[in-house]
């Protein structure tokens, strides 16, 4: 999100937050997504040039916890009969009164990060909160509450919470998508740009990290070739941090993804690997985000012949590509480790390719009527194909109208450059034996994708993408 001293991104959530910060009277709002996604540097940005309060919550017991919101309040409000520094908040009922005195006549934002470390020491915290809002009357008070832990943010929200009903605003922060990633990277080439984003996904923080003016090298041995290394360890951070269900006592989530990283992708041989049911552990680890089920996107489906992909670019990374080496680097051989990286980088690349072309595709075509309205876009693939002939598997299927047709097919190769009309002619074949379009139907639109160059002759109703465009 930031880049040096500049603030990229994030144009969408910042007009939403202006607009709710413009209402009338009181406002609440919930602001949660996965650690890592900037949250914290989002709402920060957006309230310096308001008057604003912005407190972290730290898990301290509920004196020191006032005591920390307290002087963060002080400077700000400034109140001429008391000072918040020796005279702090006594419970949360002061400290929102006073919020609420100071909002009388001008607007005032207190944000309260990671409020998920709030609750174990304040149990009440919802319900008294409830009780003092219902009483703010006209109050021009914007209440931000912010947390990293993406179920305990939710359950806020739910039917039988106290706080239900009164959000104003509810916004869940995602990681940046390809084209946004490449804002941060800016003295890098389109395809090192890509490479920066397979290994890093869309985490500003992972982003920030990556130096635009070192070799993806220099950045590897940096990143991972030590016991110091900033990212070496983070892979284990997340395994034991991330808000999954059931996962500090059973771990269950943590194994399933270190299967799949593994190539054990099948539901079964997830049950195998596990020695248990997969199923709730999957659910959790969808509900993050963190892996997708993947099943063809047209044509009949069996639901029994999913597979699953870790979705998240950086802990698929740091999985398969990065832990496996860690014996040598805690061997202090980490000098060697980048080649290694390097060399397993392009296999590594190529599903992640497919979901930068996949995200392109969308962001082009958004208006284009020859695909509008788009229902859907993903991978296909036969699923029940007789030895000896071709599943036909496509890289992005798009999907148009109440009758999802078949509107748009692509490939996408993680090569610097592809024959075009080659690709093409093997899209048409296999549409025809897949049986995704009929005489009945107009022709789809094809795309085509690659590194940096698409050669041959190609229909007029081909889309081409590289990394400069995507990137």
């Amino acid at each position: 999100m930031s880049m040096g001293a500049d603030f990229v991104n994030r144009t969408t959530e910042l007009a939403t937050l202006q607009k709710w910060f413009e209402r009338p009277g009181p406002q609440l709002g919930v602001v949660w997504g996965r650690r890592r996604v900037g949250k914290t540097y989002l709402l920060a940005h957006w309230a310096k040039a308001k008057r604003a309060i912005v407190h972290t919550a730290r898990n301290r017991p509920p004196g020191e916890e006032l005591a920390a919101l307290s002087a963060a309040a002080a400077p700000v409000l400034d109140l001429p009969l008391r000072d918040l520094r020796t005279r702090p908040f006594v419970d949360w009922d002061d400290a929102f009164d006073c919020f609420a005195t100071a909002a009388v006549s001008e607007p005032l934002v207190v944000v309260l990060d990671e409020v998920p470390e709030l609750l174990p020491a304040n149990p009440g915290f919802e319900s008294g909160l409830r009780a003092i809002w219902e009483r703010m009357g006209d109050r021009r008070l914007r209440l931000v509450l912010c947390g990293s832990a993406v179920r305990t943010m939710e359950a806020l929200q739910a039917e039988r919470a106290p706080l239900f009903g009164r959000a104003t605003l509810r916004m869940q922060v995602r990681p940046f998508g390809p084209h946004e990633a490449a804002l941060m990277l800016p003295r890098l080439t389109p395809d090192e740009r890509a490479r920066a984003w397979g290994i890093c996904g869309g985490s500003p923080f992972y982003l920030s990290l990556w130096d635009d003016g070192a070799t993806a090298a220099e950045n590897l041995t940096e990143l991972f070739g030590s016991e110091q290394a900033l990212l070496l360890n983070e892979g284990s951070f997340l395994l034991a941090t991330e808000d999954f269900a059931g996962g500090r006592r059973e771990r269950l989530p943590e194994q399933v993804l270190r299967a799949l990283a593994a190539g054990r992708s099948r539901y079964g041989e997830l049950k195998q690997s596990l020695g248990a049911d997969p199923a709730r552990p999957l659910a959790a680890l969808q509900e993050l985000g963190l892996i997708d089920r993947v099943l063809p996107v047209a044509g009949k489906v069996d639901p029994r012949l999913a597979y699953y992909r870790v979705a998240d670019n950086f802990l698929a990374f740091w999985l398969s590509v990065v832990e496996p080496h860690r014996s040598m680097i805690s061997q202090r051989l980490g000098s060697s480790l980048a080649p290694l990286l390097l060399h397993q980088l392009d296999h590594f690349m190529g599903q992640r390719w497919e979901e930068a072309f996949r995200a392109h595709l969308v962001r082009v075509l958004a208006d284009d009527p020859r695909v509008q309205p788009m229902t859907g876009i993903g991978r296909f693939w036969r699923q029940r194909v007789p030895p000896g002939e071709d599943p036909c598997e496509l890289d992005a299927v798009g999907l148009t109208g109440v009758e999802r047709r078949v509107s748009l097919v692509g490939e996408a190769k993680w090569a610097r450059q592809v024959d075009g009309g080659r690709l093409v002619r093997q899209l048409q074949r296999k549409v025809v034996e897949a049986g995704l379009v009929t005489a009945a139907h107009p022709e789809p639109v094809y795309a085509v994708c690659s590194r940096t160059g698409v050669a041959g002759e190609l229909p007029p109703r081909t889309v081409v993408a590289t990394a400069a465009d995507i990137f």
